[in-house]
């Protein structure tokens, strides 16, 4: 339920990812683009049979509310006996202390979720969800836990150079971007040759220009990020921590550990779980202090940089953690084929 024709927001990553391991386990037809795209491209493949030709529907919800379309399309499906999977990734509108309305238009929407969740729970056959927290806020008592997968074909490039700091990272305001740069500024009061190097989604030149010169914004996609970070000793997730986060699971610390670079992260509940089933690196408080004590101990740490780096790339290249195993967990629910 998303036009992934430009695959940079965490949501058309995985999806993009799925897609592709759906194909490498079997055979997939794929209905994409925007809301009513997709309700064009999903009425030409029902009259051209496309029922006839697929065993059962996976299908990734999305952040908002689904079109009346897509509920039609997904109730048409169960009617023709198909088994319906919907991966439910977040609830916003559960947590506006956290994401506050910024616009009517969100309470619109917010309404729309509501009513229209109870919808699309009920004309799924299995429910995926990324974290059991996620499962418990939606109120899914069945959900099958379906978290990020690794990606093994990206390349191994490990430690980088001494001083640098990489993150994946929005400027906004409540991104996380403030306390890693206040982070940064402490680390370099022992370490003046430490940078940062940010991947961002967009870039506003004026908050870019704004910087001090040992601050790197980069606007990049997915495709480039091994290009980018190659240099990072370390790389840095610094959500900031609440009753939203401690569920979310973020894509990005899948494809650090793919790289085989070192983490510092926040000690959200799913981020916390993440390092210490991976080994990858190191939980931290949501404060500078904390959080610049623990960039400071990777960057002078040559051979702990080293050991975070290879478990992570380990954990990245075990089968069980790869997009492929999240592929064929996806058609052992619905097909009933071997996982």
């Amino acid at each position: 339920m998303y036009d992934i024709s430009d695959p940079r927001s965490a949501p058309k990553v995985r999806i993009t990812m799925m897609l592709e391991a759906l194909g490498r386990a079997g055979r997939v037809e794929s209905i994409t683009g925007g809301r009513f795209g997709r309700a064009a491209r999903a009425f030409r493949w029902l009259v051209s049979g496309g029922p006839r030709r697929v065993g059962a529907v996976y299908v990734e919800a999305p952040t908002s509310s689904p079109m009346p379309t897509d509920l039609a399309f997904l109730a048409l499906m169960r009617l023709l006996r198909r088994p319906v999977g919907v991966y439910f990734r977040d609830a916003y509108p559960r947590f506006r202390d956290v994401h506050p309305r910024t616009s009517r238009r969100q309470v619109l929407t917010d309404l729309l979720w509501r009513a229209t969740l109870p919808l699309l729970k009920g004309v799924a056959s299995v429910r995926f969800v990324p974290s059991e927290g996620l499962a418990a806020g939606l109120g899914i008592s069945d959900a099958v836990l379906l978290p990020p997968g690794t990606d093994p074909a990206q390349p191994f490039l490990g430690a980088g150079e001494d001083d640098v700091v990489g993150a994946i990272v929005q400027l906004g305001p409540t991104s996380g971007f403030d306390l890693l740069f206040a982070a940064m500024e402490i680390v370099r009061r022992s370490r003046p040759d430490a940078r940062l190097v940010v991947v961002s989604r967009t870039v506003d030149p004026a908050q870019a220009a704004a910087l001090p010169a040992w601050v790197r914004i980069v606007a990049s996609g997915r495709s480039s990020l091994a290009e980018t970070l190659a240099s990072a000793r370390v790389c840095v997730l610094p959500l900031p921590i609440n009753r939203y986060t401690d569920f979310a699971v973020a894509v990005r610390l899948y494809d650090l550990a793919a790289f085989g670079k070192p983490i510092v992260a926040t000690a959200t509940g799913e981020s916390r779980r993440f390092l210490d089933a991976s080994g990858a690196g190191l939980a931290t408080d949501e404060t500078a202090d904390a959080m610049a004590d623990a960039i400071s101990r990777l960057l002078a740490d040559p051979a702990l940089a080293r050991s975070c780096s290879e478990r992570a790339r380990g954990y990245a290249t075990d089968p069980a953690n790869t997009w492929d195993a999240r592929a064929l967990t996806v058609r052992a629910r619905l097909l009933g084929t071997p996982a």
